[in-house]
């Protein structure tokens, strides 16, 4: 089968929104397992569609629903912090690095052959999880899901590749991301319905009723993709390479916050990381049958959309993250009350992904992703202007517009790699937007964390002087021994919740203070943090609005078929 990189055109190929691509024989051959002569949708692509969403919804409320069960597992099981930390960056180091992988494998083995080993395993994981009776034990059922996890995500995008026209991949992949987008936003609210009146094992129980039925559609309505004969081995040293190289990056990258940029357990494992990774272009290179095919990465179209993929879940982590802390923390709110705040970014982001694919048939991949950038922007123009006391409506119209802004530049990114891809090297193609989705989200976090945690470093001081200017401290009290406890400190980076500045009143009560003199202080105490705290929110909001400023300029570097 002809690979989309082939011939002179390579670098501007997308696909033709007629019905063909116009390099693209793997994309037509797709053609006609999941549409008509005439590259209508049959009912066929439907349900392989329905049995993609459902196998991709276990993982998504997974996600989800966990972080809210963290509390009471910590609990139940008698876990510190790092070790409930554990619980999810294990599954997300085992994740993220083995996604390429594991395309990669699909590619081999068969599309729908990994899917659904995928959910299932996933599934078993799932229960072996409520069944743990130690955190060590629920460590390794979570490193599990991770393993199975990385076989489902990128065999369920190269099953839509292959099930669907070129003509109407957009519009697949839309519907798919809405269906993430309803995982993300009910997650939480089930999470927290399921840990209040059922338990928290019940968190993961439910992953198996839904998995059970993903396998039962897709064995029945999945069809396995063509793909070439495999004559070579499995690129095992590349394999290993890769998924130490993607291991090595996120650990780095995730120390920023605790350790600083420039700190040796971030830049030491960095560099390592990156030398890893030129070590593994070389071995790609000399590979008779490589993982991770280089020559994708010719196309420009699919080289410019694994960018913009790392760039806007950068931007997008930026609001997810850091708008929980400020509602849980500077609002006060519970996590289902932050869950249904912000509802009205997660449900718009379900309508406009789909709605992304059917404008991108009218107006481009390239014209799609910059309308959703300048909206991203607008959107975060307005969310500067949250403040401790915003409401519903100062909040809701700028989710609102983020909402679209995301869908319209995160679906037609997913497209412009996968849908850039020849149908027997999907998986690989879809592995490699997996992990670069996973290394901008923790780019996010180490960006991010490290702006707030500069923006803390140097008012959060100052704000406390302001506001304890004219008030009486109690003897002993300084305001430099305020800002400088490191819990304290520490906290305000992610908000001072109320539960903060429940256990300040109590440690100033031990101290000799009476329960009022001890609630005053705390009040100012969280009044200068809330400041503090804004004034990082707001400073990251304006560099997430820079980098989608990147993103639509980069946008302009996408290839734009579209109908005529």
């Amino acid at each position: 089968m002809e690979s989309v990189v082939a011939g002179g055109h390579a670098a501007d190929l997308v696909p033709d929104r007629k019905g063909t691509d116009r390099n693209d024989t793997g994309a037509q051959g797709a053609e006609g397992r999941g549409s008509g002569q005439n590259g209508a949708v049959t009912g066929h692509g439907w349900l392989t569609l329905l049995a993609v969403g459902l196998g991709s919804m276990v993982v998504q409320l997974d996600s989800s629903i966990v972080s809210i069960a963290n509390p009471a597992i910590a609990l139940d099981l008698g876990a510190g912090l790092s070790q409930i930390g554990w619980v999810t960056t294990a599954y997300m180091l085992v994740l993220a690095g083995l996604l390429i992988p594991a395309g990669a494998i699909a590619d081999r083995i068969g599309h729908k052959k990994s899917f659904l080993l995928g959910v299932g395993g996933f599934s078993i994981a799932s229960v072996l999880c409520g069944m743990a009776d130690s955190v060590e034990f629920l460590i390794g059922a979570r490193i599990l899901q991770g393993v199975f996890a990385a076989l489902l995500s990128p065999a369920g995008l190269a099953v839509l590749r292959a099930a669907f026209p070129p003509d109407k991949l957009g519009m697949a992949f839309g519907i798919f991301g809405s269906v993430s987008a309803i995982s993300i936003a009910g997650g939480p609210i089930i999470g927290g319905v399921l840990v209040q009146y059922a338990s928290w094992p019940w968190a993961f129980y439910i992953n198996l009723p839904v998995g059970i039925v993903a396998v039962l559609v897709g064995a029945l309505v999945i069809r396995e993709s063509e793909r070439a004969p495999v004559t070579g081995r499995l690129d095992v040293l590349g394999a290993v390479t890769l998924t130490v190289t993607m291991v090595l990056l996120i650990v780095s990258i995730s120390g920023v916050a605790t350790y600083g940029w420039f700190a040796m357990p971030t830049l030491g494992l960095f560099l390592v990381g990156l030398a890893l990774l030129a070590v593994f272009v070389l071995i790609e290179r000399r590979a008779s049958d490589p993982m991770v095919p280089l020559e994708l990465f010719r196309n420009r179209t699919f080289s410019v959309g694994v960018v913009l993929m790392t760039v806007i879940t950068l931007a997008f982590f930026a609001v997810l993250f850091y708008l929980t802390f400020y509602l849980q923390g500077v609002r006060g709110y519970t996590p289902i009350e932050a869950a249904v705040a912000m509802l009205p970014m997660t449900l718009v982001f379900a309508v406009s992904a789909p709605l992304a694919g059917l404008l991108a048939t009218r107006i481009g991949l390239r014209g799609t992703l910059v309308t959703g950038s300048v909206l991203t922007v607008v959107a975060l123009g307005m969310l500067v202007r949250l403040d401790a006391g915003s409401g519903f409506w100062t909040l809701a119209p700028a989710l609102v517009i983020v909402g679209f802004g995301i869908g319209f530049v995160f679906v037609p990114a997913i497209e412009a790699i996968v849908g850039s891809a020849p149908v027997e090297q999907a998986g690989a193609a879809s592995g490699i937007q997996g992990s670069t989705s996973q290394l901008g989200s923790t780019f996010g976090v180490a960006i991010f964390g490290s702006v707030i945690a500069t923006v803390v470093s140097s008012r959060f001081g100052g704000a406390l002087t302001d506001a304890f200017a004219g008030k009486v401290l109690p003897p002993g009290v300084t305001v430099d021994q305020i800002a400088g406890q490191s819990q304290v400190r520490q906290s305000v980076g992610l908000g001072f919740s109320p539960a903060m500045r429940d256990a300040v009143v109590e440690t100033l009560t031990r101290s000799g203070l009476s329960d009022e003199q001890a609630g005053r202080m705390a009040a100012t105490v969280a009044e200068a943090a809330h400041r503090t705290f804004l004034d990082g929110m707001h400073t990251v909001f304006l560099y997430a609005a820079g980098v989608a400023v990147v993103a639509g300029l980069i946008s302009l570097l996408v290839g734009n078929g579209k109908k005529s």
